[in-house]
């Protein structure tokens, strides 16, 4: 009994060993990933740029679909953390709308390629199954944000109307997208653009800045 108590013990240590090492490696290889996008993914390039052997790569992620999705979502649970944080500690409704703008701002921003490598995915779920259930789970827990953001702004005294958190979801994200693409193309001003049309929805839809 104590020898499989020990074996068990000896499992689990392994498994969270090499669970820390994925996401090591998923750490080390997402700016890489971010910067080639799907169609231009090597293991042999990403290893080299991540500075370990293509060998390690292999040991520890079956495919380069493997790793990418870690990577997106290592990616995205920092983005959807930080964002339901931001919405936790808001006091104030033209606190909140503001620090949602430029939280959204300043990650697309910043971000850009971090971003776009996940609609990338995203898009390769459409014809791979193997990438549904990652794209599945991070939309959820996208949709859960905007659930939490509703429940904030009720807490507010302000009235949300008929707003379902898929439906805000959908509106932020296509403008998301939208000024992703313009600031990828260097268009000046897209930053900026995107921040006062985070705001004007807020104010379109809950009658506040």
């Amino acid at each position: 009994m104590e020898n499989s108590k020990a074996a068990i013990s000896q499992i689990r240590k392994a498994s969270h060993k090499s669970a820390e090492k994925r996401r090591e490696l998923a750490q080390h290889a997402i700016t890489s990933l971010s910067e080639l996008g799907f169609a231009r993914i090597n293991l042999r390039d990403v290893a080299q740029r991540s500075g370990v052997s293509l060998g390690v790569i292999h040991y520890y992620f079956e495919s380069k679909t493997d790793l990418l999705i870690c990577c997106v979502g290592l990616y995205k649970e920092d983005f959807i953390a930080g964002l339901t944080d931001l919405i936790a500690q808001a006091r104030k409704v033209d606190k909140l709308a503001a620090g949602v703008a430029d939280y959204l701002a300043d990650t697309v921003d910043r971000h850009a390629h971090f971003h776009r490598l996940w609609y990338d995915v995203r898009a390769q779920a459409q014809f791979d199954q193997a990438f549904q259930p990652a794209v599945d789970e991070v939309e959820r827990a996208l949709t859960e944000v905007f659930r939490a953001l509703l429940a904030k702004l009720q807490e507010l005294q302000i009235d949300c109307g008929e707003h379902d958190p898929l439906r805000l979801y959908i509106l932020i994200d296509g403008w998301f997208r939208h000024f992703l693409q313009r600031r990828l193309m260097n268009e000046s001003g897209a930053i900026d653009a995107f921040r006062n049309r985070v705001l004007a929805e807020f104010a379109a839809a809950f009658g506040t800045i």
